[in-house]
Protein backbone atom coordinates (compact mmCIF):
# COMPACT_ATOMS: atom_id res chain seq x y z
CA UNK A 1 0.00 0.00 0.00
CA UNK A 2 2.89 2.32 0.72
CA UNK A 3 5.21 3.57 -2.06
CA UNK A 4 8.90 2.74 -1.94
CA UNK A 5 10.54 5.33 0.24
CA UNK A 6 13.75 6.55 1.74
CA UNK A 7 13.12 5.03 5.19
CA UNK A 8 14.59 8.05 6.93
CA UNK A 9 12.38 10.71 5.28
CA UNK A 10 8.66 10.18 4.85
CA UNK A 11 5.37 12.03 5.25
CA UNK A 12 1.62 11.62 5.76
CA UNK A 13 -0.38 14.31 3.96
CA UNK A 14 -3.92 13.58 5.18
CA UNK A 15 -4.60 13.82 8.91
CA UNK A 16 -7.43 15.06 11.14
CA UNK A 17 -7.74 16.46 14.66
CA UNK A 18 -10.51 17.27 17.12
CA UNK A 19 -11.08 20.51 15.25
CA UNK A 20 -13.12 18.49 12.77
CA UNK A 21 -13.92 14.79 13.31
CA UNK A 22 -10.70 13.37 14.71
CA UNK A 23 -9.91 12.31 18.28
CA UNK A 24 -6.42 13.82 18.68
CA UNK A 25 -5.59 17.35 19.71
CA UNK A 26 -3.18 18.93 17.22
CA UNK A 27 -0.30 18.45 19.66
CA UNK A 28 -1.18 14.78 20.25
CA UNK A 29 -1.22 14.20 16.49
CA UNK A 30 2.22 15.80 16.12
CA UNK A 31 3.58 13.79 19.06
CA UNK A 32 2.39 10.50 17.51
CA UNK A 33 3.96 11.43 14.18
CA UNK A 34 7.27 12.21 15.89
CA UNK A 35 7.22 8.84 17.68
CA UNK A 36 6.70 7.11 14.34
CA UNK A 37 9.64 8.92 12.75
CA UNK A 38 7.82 11.11 10.25
CA UNK A 39 9.72 13.95 8.60
CA UNK A 40 6.55 15.86 7.75
CA UNK A 41 2.79 15.72 8.19
CA UNK A 42 -0.10 17.76 6.82
CA UNK A 43 -3.02 18.66 9.08
CA UNK A 44 -6.12 18.60 6.87
CA UNK A 45 -9.24 19.00 8.98
CA UNK A 46 -12.61 19.24 7.27
CA UNK A 47 -13.42 22.81 6.20
CA UNK A 48 -11.39 24.49 8.96
CA UNK A 49 -7.85 25.71 9.63
CA UNK A 50 -8.40 26.15 13.37
CA UNK A 51 -5.94 23.39 14.33
CA UNK A 52 -3.05 24.88 12.38
CA UNK A 53 -1.57 27.32 14.95
CA UNK A 54 -1.31 24.66 17.66
CA UNK A 55 0.02 22.07 15.21
CA UNK A 56 2.67 24.45 13.83
CA UNK A 57 3.81 25.36 17.34
CA UNK A 58 4.08 21.70 18.34
CA UNK A 59 5.93 20.87 15.13
CA UNK A 60 8.46 23.63 15.70
CA UNK A 61 9.01 22.51 19.28
CA UNK A 62 9.32 18.79 18.45
CA UNK A 63 11.31 19.12 15.23
CA UNK A 64 8.85 17.92 12.58
CA UNK A 65 7.58 19.80 9.55
CA UNK A 66 3.86 20.58 9.77
CA UNK A 67 2.19 21.56 6.50
CA UNK A 68 -0.99 23.62 6.88
CA UNK A 69 -3.87 22.10 4.99
CA UNK A 70 -7.62 21.64 4.83
CA UNK A 71 -10.02 19.11 3.30
CA UNK A 72 -12.81 21.04 1.61
CA UNK A 73 -16.17 19.38 0.97
CA UNK A 74 -17.02 19.87 -2.72
CA UNK A 75 -19.04 18.39 -5.55
CA UNK A 76 -19.21 17.81 -9.27
CA UNK A 77 -22.86 18.07 -10.26
CA UNK A 78 -24.51 16.13 -7.40
CA UNK A 79 -21.55 13.83 -6.65
CA UNK A 80 -19.66 14.70 -3.46
CA UNK A 81 -15.88 14.79 -3.42
CA UNK A 82 -13.23 16.12 -1.06
CA UNK A 83 -10.47 18.46 -2.20
CA UNK A 84 -7.28 18.71 -0.17
CA UNK A 85 -5.59 22.11 -0.05
CA UNK A 86 -1.91 22.31 0.86
CA UNK A 87 -1.06 25.82 1.99
CA UNK A 88 2.70 26.20 2.10
CA UNK A 89 4.33 29.16 3.80
CA UNK A 90 1.89 31.85 4.88
CA UNK A 91 -0.81 31.02 2.33
CA UNK A 92 -3.05 29.55 5.04
CA UNK A 93 -3.54 33.11 6.35
CA UNK A 94 -5.29 34.14 3.11
CA UNK A 95 -8.35 36.18 4.20
CA UNK A 96 -10.53 35.18 1.26
CA UNK A 97 -9.94 31.47 1.86
CA UNK A 98 -10.64 31.94 5.57
CA UNK A 99 -13.90 33.67 4.67
CA UNK A 100 -14.92 30.70 2.49
CA UNK A 101 -14.12 28.25 5.30
CA UNK A 102 -15.95 30.35 7.89
CA UNK A 103 -19.02 30.19 5.65
CA UNK A 104 -18.68 26.39 5.55
CA UNK A 105 -18.53 26.35 9.36
CA UNK A 106 -21.74 28.36 9.59
CA UNK A 107 -23.41 25.92 7.18
CA UNK A 108 -22.26 22.99 9.33
CA UNK A 109 -23.83 24.57 12.42
CA UNK A 110 -27.12 25.17 10.61
CA UNK A 111 -27.10 21.56 9.42
CA UNK A 112 -26.71 20.31 13.00
CA UNK A 113 -29.73 22.38 14.02
CA UNK A 114 -31.69 20.77 11.19
CA UNK A 115 -30.59 17.27 12.27
CA UNK A 116 -31.80 17.98 15.80
CA UNK A 117 -35.12 19.38 14.57
CA UNK A 118 -35.76 16.26 12.49
CA UNK A 119 -34.84 13.98 15.38
CA UNK A 120 -37.20 15.91 17.66
CA UNK A 121 -40.00 15.39 15.12
CA UNK A 122 -39.27 11.65 15.37
CA UNK A 123 -39.67 11.78 19.15
CA UNK A 124 -35.93 11.78 19.92
CA UNK A 125 -35.38 14.46 22.57
CA UNK A 126 -31.88 15.50 21.53
CA UNK A 127 -30.74 19.13 21.85
CA UNK A 128 -28.18 21.21 20.00
CA UNK A 129 -26.36 21.57 23.32
CA UNK A 130 -26.06 17.77 23.51
CA UNK A 131 -24.28 17.80 20.16
CA UNK A 132 -21.89 20.60 21.08
CA UNK A 133 -21.02 18.74 24.29
CA UNK A 134 -19.51 16.01 22.08
CA UNK A 135 -17.11 18.43 20.38
CA UNK A 136 -14.02 19.60 22.23
CA UNK A 137 -13.27 22.43 19.82
CA UNK A 138 -16.66 23.82 18.85
CA UNK A 139 -16.68 22.40 15.31
CA UNK A 140 -19.70 20.15 14.84
CA UNK A 141 -20.98 17.80 12.18
CA UNK A 142 -22.88 14.58 11.63
CA UNK A 143 -20.38 12.43 13.63
CA UNK A 144 -21.02 14.62 16.68
CA UNK A 145 -24.79 14.14 16.27
CA UNK A 146 -24.18 10.39 16.25
CA UNK A 147 -22.01 10.63 19.37
CA UNK A 148 -24.69 12.70 21.13
CA UNK A 149 -27.34 10.09 20.30
CA UNK A 150 -25.09 7.41 21.78
CA UNK A 151 -24.25 9.45 24.87
CA UNK A 152 -27.92 10.14 25.57
CA UNK A 153 -28.78 6.44 25.16
CA UNK A 154 -30.98 6.76 22.09
CA UNK A 155 -28.78 4.26 20.22
CA UNK A 156 -26.32 1.57 21.29
CA UNK A 157 -23.54 2.54 18.87
CA UNK A 158 -22.45 5.26 16.47
CA UNK A 159 -23.10 2.82 13.61
CA UNK A 160 -26.69 2.45 14.76
CA UNK A 161 -27.11 6.23 14.83
CA UNK A 162 -26.13 6.39 11.19
CA UNK A 163 -28.10 3.36 10.00
CA UNK A 164 -31.30 4.36 11.84
CA UNK A 165 -31.24 8.12 11.50
CA UNK A 166 -28.34 9.92 9.85
CA UNK A 167 -27.41 8.23 6.57
CA UNK A 168 -28.76 9.48 3.26
CA UNK A 169 -32.31 8.15 2.90
CA UNK A 170 -32.84 7.81 6.67
CA UNK A 171 -35.49 9.91 8.44
CA UNK A 172 -33.19 12.49 10.06
CA UNK A 173 -30.76 12.95 7.16
CA UNK A 174 -30.06 16.52 6.06
CA UNK A 175 -28.37 17.32 2.75
CA UNK A 176 -25.26 19.45 3.07
CA UNK A 177 -24.05 22.46 1.11
CA UNK A 178 -21.05 21.74 -1.12
CA UNK A 179 -19.15 24.03 -3.45
CA UNK A 180 -18.55 23.05 -7.04
CA UNK A 181 -15.06 21.57 -7.40
CA UNK A 182 -14.12 24.32 -9.84
CA UNK A 183 -14.92 26.95 -7.16
CA UNK A 184 -12.89 25.07 -4.57
CA UNK A 185 -9.87 24.77 -6.85
CA UNK A 186 -10.10 28.47 -7.67
CA UNK A 187 -10.17 29.47 -3.99
CA UNK A 188 -7.17 27.25 -3.23
CA UNK A 189 -5.13 28.59 -6.15
CA UNK A 190 -5.92 32.21 -5.39
CA UNK A 191 -4.70 31.63 -1.82
CA UNK A 192 -1.40 30.33 -3.19
CA UNK A 193 -2.16 26.72 -2.31
CA UNK A 194 -2.08 23.41 -4.16
CA UNK A 195 -5.30 21.45 -4.85
CA UNK A 196 -5.30 17.63 -4.68
CA UNK A 197 -8.32 15.37 -4.94
CA UNK A 198 -8.69 13.14 -1.87
CA UNK A 199 -9.23 9.33 -2.09
CA UNK A 200 -10.59 9.28 -5.67
CA UNK A 201 -11.14 5.54 -5.41
CA UNK A 202 -14.05 6.26 -3.05
CA UNK A 203 -15.74 8.82 -5.32
CA UNK A 204 -15.85 7.17 -8.77
CA UNK A 205 -15.13 10.36 -10.69
CA UNK A 206 -12.28 9.15 -12.89
CA UNK A 207 -13.93 10.49 -16.04
CA UNK A 208 -13.98 13.99 -14.56
CA UNK A 209 -10.38 14.14 -13.28
CA UNK A 210 -9.07 15.67 -16.51
CA UNK A 211 -11.68 18.42 -16.14
CA UNK A 212 -10.44 19.26 -12.65
CA UNK A 213 -6.83 19.27 -13.85
CA UNK A 214 -7.83 21.77 -16.55
CA UNK A 215 -9.31 23.92 -13.76
CA UNK A 216 -6.01 23.91 -11.86
CA UNK A 217 -5.97 20.77 -9.73
CA UNK A 218 -2.35 19.74 -9.22
CA UNK A 219 -2.45 16.26 -7.72
CA UNK A 220 -4.22 12.99 -7.00
CA UNK A 221 -4.11 11.20 -3.65
CA UNK A 222 -2.84 7.85 -4.91
CA UNK A 223 -1.92 6.18 -1.62
CA UNK A 224 -4.79 6.06 0.86
CA UNK A 225 -5.73 3.63 3.60
CA UNK A 226 -8.88 2.55 1.77
CA UNK A 227 -7.42 2.28 -1.73
CA UNK A 228 -6.86 -1.25 -2.99
CA UNK A 229 -3.54 -2.22 -4.62
CA UNK A 230 -5.31 -2.15 -8.01
CA UNK A 231 -6.62 1.37 -7.35
CA UNK A 232 -3.17 2.55 -6.27
CA UNK A 233 -1.66 1.25 -9.49
CA UNK A 234 -4.50 2.78 -11.52
CA UNK A 235 -4.24 6.26 -9.99
CA UNK A 236 -0.47 6.31 -10.11
CA UNK A 237 -0.75 5.74 -13.87
CA UNK A 238 -3.36 8.48 -14.09
CA UNK A 239 -1.00 11.01 -12.50
CA UNK A 240 1.46 10.30 -15.29
CA UNK A 241 -1.22 10.56 -17.97
CA UNK A 242 -2.59 13.82 -16.55
CA UNK A 243 0.78 15.32 -15.63
CA UNK A 244 -0.02 15.88 -11.95
CA UNK A 245 1.59 14.97 -8.61
CA UNK A 246 1.01 11.65 -6.89
CA UNK A 247 0.42 12.19 -3.15
CA UNK A 248 -0.70 10.06 -0.23
CA UNK A 249 -2.03 10.05 3.29
CA UNK A 250 -3.61 7.73 5.81
CA UNK A 251 -6.72 9.87 6.47
CA UNK A 252 -6.13 9.16 10.15
CA UNK A 253 -8.87 10.42 12.47
CA UNK A 254 -7.16 9.22 15.64
CA UNK A 255 -8.11 6.21 17.71
CA UNK A 256 -11.31 4.51 16.65
CA UNK A 257 -12.84 1.29 15.45
CA UNK A 258 -10.20 0.94 12.72
CA UNK A 259 -7.35 1.63 15.11
CA UNK A 260 -4.84 4.37 14.43
CA UNK A 261 -4.12 4.67 10.70
CA UNK A 262 -1.13 6.97 11.21
CA UNK A 263 1.93 5.03 10.08
CA UNK A 264 0.18 2.93 7.42
CA UNK A 265 1.04 5.38 4.65
CA UNK A 266 4.64 6.59 4.46
CA UNK A 267 4.97 8.90 1.50
CA UNK A 268 8.55 9.51 0.32
CA UNK A 269 9.50 13.08 1.16
CA UNK A 270 10.46 13.60 -2.48
CA UNK A 271 6.72 13.56 -3.21
CA UNK A 272 6.26 16.46 -0.80
CA UNK A 273 8.98 18.41 -2.59
CA UNK A 274 7.23 17.79 -5.92
CA UNK A 275 4.00 19.10 -4.43
CA UNK A 276 5.71 22.21 -3.09
CA UNK A 277 7.07 22.91 -6.56
CA UNK A 278 3.45 23.22 -7.78
CA UNK A 279 2.57 26.00 -5.32
CA UNK A 280 1.65 29.09 -7.34
CA UNK A 281 2.36 32.68 -6.51
CA UNK A 282 -0.88 34.23 -5.26
CA UNK A 283 -3.04 35.22 -8.19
Amino acid sequence: MTPAANPSRFADLHLHTRYSDGTFTPRELVEHAVKLGFTAIAVTDHDTLDAIPEALAAGQELGIEVIPGVEITSRIDTQELHMLAYLFGDSWHDPNLLSVLNHATRIRKERVEQFVAKLNELGVALTVEDVYACSDCGTVGRPHVAQALLKRGFVTSVDEAFTRFLKRGKPAYVERYRMEASETIGHIKRAGGVAVIAHPGLNHLDKRLHEMVDQGMSGIEVWHSRHTPAQIEHYEKMTVTLGVCATGGSDCHGLGRDGMLLGRIKLPYERVESLKARAPAKL
